[in-house]
């Protein structure tokens, strides 16, 4: 009887990975088309099995200027700056809201993010900010205030963080990498009570939440998941 259980359960997960995964790795190459939850199977010949899921959306593009030369005096108030805008409008949604099916959406505190999700979701879904989805800390580096590309500021920024130094006043790389398993498990004990999560984050931290995840049973499909507004799609099968 296990045994023949056991079948089954194997045969249904099959059945999800091979259809319904395969159409949402076809969706990331089609325009126009945005992520979606697995519609749910009919799982009444799998007695006790669930499909947990979740989507980590990137923010959307930042209502500033990205491009130019800046000394680092201007490097500085640019990354305030960065920190403290919404995003531009988007016409394409991140995520496909028929029958999402889902009461509560999570945000990082940063206003990037919950702008994101705000122009996403109307009233009907509340949002829960925490700032432990907030993205990593930067602080820019001592270096001589000449003008340079933004990029190289942003870039030795976090290449030297990632190092252990430039950390004084702020979170440390293994501190938020200690913050992103956190994350990870917090996600994951949502999946567990509700079958479906959905975040709202940022780029660098996204990167070890999914390491985390990975590490928990989940198996994932990138869905641009680096891009403005691309995801990260996250799924387990437990039986």
């Amino acid at each position: 009887m296990v045994l023949f259980s056991l079948v089954i359960f194997h045969c249904f997960a099959q059945s999800i990975n091979q259809l319904d995964i395969k159409r949402i790795q076809l969706n990331k190459l089609q325009d126009g088309v945005c992520p979606d939850f697995i519609r749910n199977m009919d799982q009444s010949e799998v007695e006790e099995s669930k499909l947990q899921q979740i989507f980590i959306i990137r923010h959307g593009e930042p209502a500033m200027p990205k491009k130019g030369w800046k000394n680092r005096k201007e490097a500085i108030r640019y990354t305030e700056m960065y920190d403290s805008v919404g995003v531009y409008d988007f016409e394409k949604m991140p995520i496909c809201l028929r029958k999402i099916d889902l009461k509560i959406v999570y945000t990082s505190k940063l206003p990037r993010a919950m702008d994101t999700a705000e122009k996403t979701f109307d009233q009907t879904i509340s949002l829960e900010a925490y700032s432990m989805f907030n993205e990593c800390e930067r602080k820019i580096i001592q270096f001589p205030n000449i003008k340079l590309p933004m990029k190289f500021w942003s870039v030795t920024t976090r290449v030297v963080w990632m190092m252990g130094m430039n950390k004084k006043g702020i979170e440390s790389f293994s501190q938020a990498k200690d913050r992103s398993r956190r994350a990870a498990f917090f996600l994951n004990y949502k999946a567990e009570n509700d079958g479906k999560v959905l975040l709202f984050a940022h780029g660098f931290l996204n990167k070890y939440v999914k390491k985390y995840l990975k590490r928990q049973g989940y198996k994932l499909v990138n869905l641009n998941g680096q891009k403005y507004l691309g995801a990260y799609y996250f799924y387990k099968i437990t039986p």
